[in-house]
């Protein structure tokens, strides 16, 4: 079943495809390819489901409009998990056995992915899943073959935030502050190992719900452990913005490094501005453009929806991968087939993304460090830094 990777671009509008491209264009015209697209349009998440559903869709529609791809129409599937893991499993499993996707978009969060994942994988439906938590793409798992990341997995912004951030900046003394589910534990577990590998010391470690409104006392005991630098690592910019809010309040003046899901106008605009001073490795940065993400937030604009954070480009990528794979197979398109097409998908990236965008048999991660900046909060906005 696993394929040797070969090199290649993808690209929106003129795909370069896979080995099979010419067949598949004229064996399957007119079949309908069903997408499950299984996101957070509701709870804590809706923020980023919501943009990561809306730019599906203007794909899609994209793509059929032009004619298919490869003569096929994606039919796309939604179903909103509320933010909710029992959902997202209620969701995979209704989209797979009703609905009949061959592939699944989604979900938002991590323990929403962790808990659909062996779903999709015994019934053999390749995920594309725009989460960073550490686990998802453990190769130990039953589900590994079947999970593909469009997101920089959290294990690669950790280490790079501590690498680029905290040991450049000089800092010794880190309190952490992270969320209370998988995608959080798992990485402040990781920044723990990191630490002791790299003589930085951990003084203290805080955590609250993602829903949490107050965290003043989590800011006060993490003030009180005296630190010269605080990781702040949240999926939801309603948790961030309440920690710098408290840490304002309360004294905390170190320097505050944030997790890259923290590039968000949201956040800043919650944390009324506590945020100026936080330092971030972006994925995106809606403030000061790329070349390729202004040609994102032009497709965005063209249909009537504003760029708001990052989960665009997540989706964005998954959908072109998938695209890219469908492309690729010759004959029906089927869970199995795609996930093939899946692991020999390896080029420089897509036309929204910068970055190197890779899948091989051994690894299901997509993007590297090179499709990360460092940006810092300033005045409301997100400036980016010199690299580093």
């Amino acid at each position: 079943m696993n394929m040797h990777p070969t090199r290649r671009d993808f690209t929106c509008g003129v795909l370069l495809g896979l080995a099979g491209i010419g067949m598949a264009a004229h064996a399957q015209q007119g079949e309908t390819v069903k997408v499950g697209v299984l996101l957070s349009l509701s709870g804590p998440a809706a923020a980023f489901g919501i943009p990561e559903r809306d730019i599906v869709k203007i794909l899609a529609d994209k793509f059929n409009a032009e004619g298919g791809v490869g003569g096929r129409q994606l039919e796309l599937v939604f179903h909103d998990d509320q933010t909710n893991p029992t959902e997202s499993a209620r969701g995979a499993t209704k989209l797979i056995q009703q609905d009949k996707v061959v592939a699944i978009i989604g979900p938002t969060i991590g323990s929403g992915a962790l808990a659909m994942l062996p779903i999709a994988a015994r019934a053999q439906v390749p995920v594309l899943a725009p989460v960073g938590t550490i686990s998802v793409t453990a190769k130990q798992s039953g589900y590994f073959p079947w999970v593909f990341r469009t997101c920089p997995n959290d294990e690669l912004l950790v280490s790079a935030s501590l690498e680029k951030i905290v040991l450049k900046g000089g800092y010794k003394r880190l309190a952490v502050m992270y969320q209370e589910d998988a995608y959080g534990k798992n990485s402040a577990a990781f920044a723990e190992r990191f630490a002791k590998e790299h003589g930085i010391e951990i003084v203290t470690m805080a955590s609250a719900p993602a829903t949490a409104v107050d965290l003043s006392a989590a800011a006060t005991r993490i003030r009180g452990a005296n630190p010269d630098s605080v990781l702040l690592w949240t999926s939801t910019p309603a948790m961030g913005a309440a920690f710098v809010r408290a840490a304002r309040q309360v004294g905390l003046t170190a320097p505050i490094v944030g997790s890259g899901a923290l590039v968000q106008r949201s956040f800043v605009e919650a944390a009324a501005g506590a945020a100026d001073g936080v330092t971030i490795l972006a994925f995106a940065n809606w403030d000061d453009p790329s070349p390729r993400l202004k040609a994102l937030e032009a497709l965005l604009r063209a249909n009537g929806k504003t760029p708001s954070g990052f989960g665009e480009l997540l989706t964005a990528s998954g959908t072109l991968a998938l695209v890219e794979a469908i492309r690729a197979v010759p004959g029906p398109v089927t869970g199995p087939a795609l996930r093939d097409a899946l692991e020999r998908l390896c080029g420089p990236g897509n036309p929204y993304v910068d970055g190197k965008f890779c899948y091989t048999a051994d690894s299901h991660e997509g993007f590297g460090a090179d499709a990360l900046r460092p940006v810092i909060i300033k005045d409301g906005r997100f400036r980016s830094l010199a690299a580093q």
